[in-house]
C-alpha cells in the first residue's frame, strides 16, 4: 500500500521545526484529507500523536528529531514517500 497524502506534526524542538518546514515544502501537508501521520520528534510526541489520532485510524510513521526517540525511524527527508 503506497501513502501520498502526508500530515505532518512535529514537537518544539528546533530539529523538529526545522525539519517540519523542510517536508511540508518537499511533499506538502495533507492534514484534512491525510492518509498517514509523520511524527517529527520524540517519543513523547509520538505518544501524543498516537492520542490525537486514533479515532481517524491513520497509520503514523515517526521520525526522532528529538533526544529520545526509541520509537522513531532515523530522521531523512528523502524518499519519504516509497519508505512509507
Amino acid at each position: 500500500m503506497g501513502f501520498s497524502k502526508p500530515a505532518f506534526g512535529a514537537s518544539n524542538a528546533k530539529e523538529a521545526q526545522d525539519a517540519l518546514r523542510a517536508l511540508t515544502k518537499r511533499y506538502g501537508n495533507a492534514k484534512a484529507d491525510a492518509d498517514v501521520v509523520v511524527a517529527l520528534g520524540g517519543d513523547g510526541l509520538m505518544l501524543q500523536t498516537m492520542h490525537k489520532t486514533y479515532k481517524r485510524g491513520l497509520p503514523i510513521f515517526g521520525m526522532n528529531c528529538g533526544s529520545v526517540g526509541f520509537l522513531m525511524n532515523d530522521y531523512s527527508p528523502d524518499d519519504l514517500l516509497e519508505r512509507l
